[in-house]
C-alpha cells in the first residue's frame, strides 16, 4: 500500500524533496516530544504551505487514506469504538452529522474535538454566533449556494469579506464540494470552517428568510434482499467503469431524485447539476470501495424508498458475493 508521501508525489502536488522535508519535521517533533508530534504527514505539508487542506483531503479520500474522525478518536483513546459506532448509528438515524452529535451530547469536550478536527483536516471548528451577518451580502452568498443545495448538503455560506467567502460545513465530506466550488467560482477564495448542525439550522432562516427547511437523512448505500428488489420494482443499473458510464449514473440519479422529491427534476436546473456531480462522486467512491472489498469489477446499483427516504442500493454483479452497507 502506498504511503501518503508517495501518493502526494504521484498526484503531482509535491516533490520528493518536499516529502523529505515534511518527514524530517515529523521526526524532529517526535524526538522533541512536541505537542504536534502526532501530526499526520498531510497536515505537516499543509503547515509548510506546500499543499492546501482541500487538496490534502481530496487526494487522501480518493486513495482511501483519509483517517476518519472515529478512527482518530479511537487512536487517541478518547472513546471505545463500540460506543462510537452506536453513537454514529443514532446520529445517522436522526440525520445529524456525527461531529455535531458528539458536541450536542457532550461526548467529547469541545476543545478536544476542535483540536482533533484541526489535526485531521486543517479546518477550525467555529460557533455560528461569532459570525456577523451582512444583509448586503445575501444575494452574493445565496448565488453560490442556494437554499435547496444548503438543505441537501447541510453546508451554508456565512460571510463575505472582499473575495474571501466563509463556508460553514457540518461534515468533513463537505470539503469535496468546497473543492468543486473553487473551480466554479474562481472570483472567490473559500474559507471552510466546521460548524455544529444546530448552528446551521439557526443560521439557515437568517440567510434564506422565505424558506422552510426540511432536513432529511443522508443518502444510504446498502445491500438489498431479493424481496426488497421485487417490492420496489426499480431495475438495476450496471456500472463497470464509473468514469465512462456517465449515462448510466445519470439515469440512476434521475430515479433517485424522483423518489426523493416525488416528481421528475428539471435537467436544466443548476442545483440539479450540482447534485448530479456529487451523486456521481458518491457512486464512483462506492464502486471503488465495493469492488476492492469483493474482488469484482461490475456493480449493480438501483434505488428504492423506505420510510420516506430515497436510498441507493449496491450489490456486486457476481451474485455469490455480498456488498456492505455504506452511509454518507
Amino acid at each position: 500500500m502506498m504511503k501518503t508521501g508517495q501518493i502526494m508525489i504521484q498526484e503531482g502536488l509535491v516533490s520528493p524533496g518536499d516529502v523529505a522535508l515534511a518527514l524530517d519535521v515529523q521526526e524532529k517533533n517526535k524526538g522533541n516530544g512536541l505537542q504536534g508530534s502526532s501530526l499526520l504527514l498531510g497536515m505537516i505539508l499543509c503547515q509548510l504551505n506546500l499543499i492546501t487542506p482541500l487538496d490534502n483531503f481530496y487526494v487522501l479520500k480518493k486513495h482511501h487514506k483519509q483517517m476518519s474522525v472515529m478512527d482518530r478518536l479511537c487512536e487517541k483513546e478518547m472513546a471505545p469504538r463500540s460506543r462510537l459506532e452506536k453513537i454514529k448509528a443514532e446520529a445517522d438515524s436522526k440525520a445529524i452529522p456525527f461531529i455535531s452529535f458528539l458536541l450536542e451530547k457532550q461526548i467529547i469536550p469541545k476543545g478536544r474535538l476542535q483540536q482533533l478536527l484541526f489535526d485531521l483536516f486543517g479546518i477550525p471548528l467555529r460557533s455560528v454566533s461569532d459570525i456577523i451577518f451582512d444583509q448586503d451580502c445575501r444575494s452574493d452568498l445565496t448565488s453560490v449556494i442556494d437554499r435547496d443545495l444548503a438543505v441537501k448538503l447541510s453546508i451554508i455560506p456565512l460571510h463575505l469579506a472582499g473575495n474571501v467567502l466563509t463556508l460553514g460545513l457540518t461534515d468533513p465530506d463537505n470539503l469535496i464540494f468546497v473543492r468543486k466550488l473553487d473551480v466554479k467560482f474562481p472570483q472567490y477564495r473559500f474559507l471552510p470552517v466546521f460548524i455544529p448542525f444546530s448552528g446551521f439550522k439557526w443560521f439557515f432562516p437568517i440567510l434564506y428568510p422565505q424558506a422552510q427547511p426540511t432536513f432529511s437523512p443522508p443518502m444510504v448505500m446498502q445491500h438489498p434482499s431479493a424481496a426488497e428488489k421485487a417490492e420496489n420494482g426499480a431495475g438495476p443499473e450496471t456500472v463497470s467503469n464509473p468514469n465512462l458510464d456517465k449515462h448510466v449514473i445519470a439515469r440512476l440519479f434521475r430515479q433517485y431524485e424522483t423518489l426523493r422529491q416525488g416528481h421528475e427534476s428539471l435537467n436544466n436546473h443548476e442545483t440539479y447539476n450540482y447534485r448530479l456531480g456529487l451523486f456521481a462522486d458518491f457512486i464512483r467512491d462506492s464502486y471503488d470501495e465495493i469492488t476492492a472489498q469483493n474482488d469484482c469489477k461490475t456493480i449493480q446499483f438501483y434505488v428504492r424508498q423506505q420510510e420516506g427516504r430515497a436510498m441507493v442500493i449496491a450489490t456486486p454483479a457476481d451474485k455469490n458475493r455480498k456488498g456492505k452497507e455504506i452511509t454518507i
